[in-house]
């Protein structure tokens, strides 16, 4: 959590100031009255006949008195101590932090931060509350310069009560200068502390690969999804009725049987050396190759792997599947014309012409 000591020691000096020059007389009165007690109680003891147990108790009553007539003072500076620290950075109860640190005792981690950005700050820090404080105490010194000589005059009662107003008065103005490195420090702080916060670089590589995997062993898998993708689908194409091949550059295993399919479906599909591939089981397990490059590359573009092919695909699909067909049934006579299939405008990515109901 972001904290600031220097506010927390400012608001907490200012608080005892305060206190002081509000009870400060009422103080001074008790503890002028324990001084007379303590004199007369053992100014009533000859050597001889002293009390060990009068001394203890006396003294015993003495520090009572003391503690609970400083206590408002004390209670003023811790509560205004815990506030200047919950205000900035919130109320967080950490037992952790009342245990033992002893790597705060290496000399080595020491010089560390000695020399690290917080310390420097620090060093700076304190060289400014020297030069503020030393300057508003010379100002509030070099103003009175005529009153200090005078203290001597009066009685000492009155000099005392005079002493104690301007005391208060320095005191007051010196716990405000401390404000001035309050304000200076809290920004820091709170930049400093946003800065520990932020991420380095490999903790935030190390925190992406912990949430969303390690980028290499993601693009491992992928690549063997590819793969085993890729292997089902050559698997595939001894199976299909026809190839229908660009001829070099594309190449779509189209199968299609009546019983189970309502239109024929793309089994496999690739370009370049994957379409080679597909050409070559084709031939090797006697599947047909009909070179139609619109159509190839129609399919290709717009038919889904493992999908029924486009409705407006169905005529140039049927004519092609037709044409297979003739072949089978001609097997040992001659063999029919190649048909000219005719792909519907737009459909082809080489064809400049708008797909139907589509703007240019």
């Amino acid at each position: 959590m972001a904290r600031s000591r220097d506010l927390s020691g400012a608001l907490a000096t200012f608080a005892c100031v305060c206190v002081l020059a509000i009870g400060g007389a009422r103080i001074a009165a008790d503890a002028i009255g324990w001084l007379q007690a303590a004199f007369v109680s053992a100014g009533g003891m000859s050597a001889a006949a002293r009390d060990d147990s009068l001394l203890t108790l006396g003294l015993a009553h003495a520090m009572a008195a003391g503690l609970l007539a400083i206590a408002p003072v004390l209670a003023a500076g811790m509560v205004a101590g815990v506030l200047g620290s919950v205000g900035l950075g919130g109320l967080v109860l950490s037992p952790k932090a009342l245990m033992p640190d002893f790597s705060r005792l290496s000399p080595l981690k020491g010089f560390g931060r000695i020399l690290s950005l917080n310390g420097l700050v620090e060093l700076g820090k304190s060289l400014l509350k020297v030069f503020v404080l030393g300057g508003v105490a010379a100002m509030l010194v070099w103003s009175e310069v005529d009153v200090w000589p005078a203290l001597a005059l009066p009685a000492v009662p009155m000099a005392l009560a005079q002493l104690g107003g301007m005391m208060s008065h320095h005191a007051l103005a010196l716990s405000g200068a401390l404000f001035v490195i309050a304000a200076a420090d809290v920004p820091f702080q709170w930049w400093n502390h946003h800065k520990q916060l932020r991420m380095t670089l490999e903790e935030a590589k190390q925190e992406n690969k912990e949430t969303e995997g390690d980028p290499q062993v993601k693009g491992k898998i992928r690549q063997l999804q590819r793969e085993r993708a890729r292997a089902r689908m050559m698997q595939a194409v001894p199976t299909a009725d026809v190839v229908v091949t660009n001829p070099a550059h594309y190449a779509v295993a189209l199968k299609y049987d009546d019983r189970k399919m309502s239109a024929p479906r793309v089994v496999a599909k690739g370009t370049d050396e994957i379409a080679a591939r597909i050409r070559e089981l084709a031939a090797e397990h006697g599947v047909s190759v009909v070179e139609s490059p619109p159509l190839a590359r129609a399919l290709y573009r717009h038919a889904e792997l493992e999908a029924e092919v486009p409705v407006e695909l169905y005529r140039a699909v049927a004519q092609v599947l037709a044409y297979v067909y003739q072949l089978r049934g001609h097997a040992h006579g001659p063999q029919p014309a190649v048909p000219v299939v005719e792909v519907p405008a737009g459909w082809d990515p080489l064809d400049g012409r708008p797909r139907p109901g589509r703007a240019p």
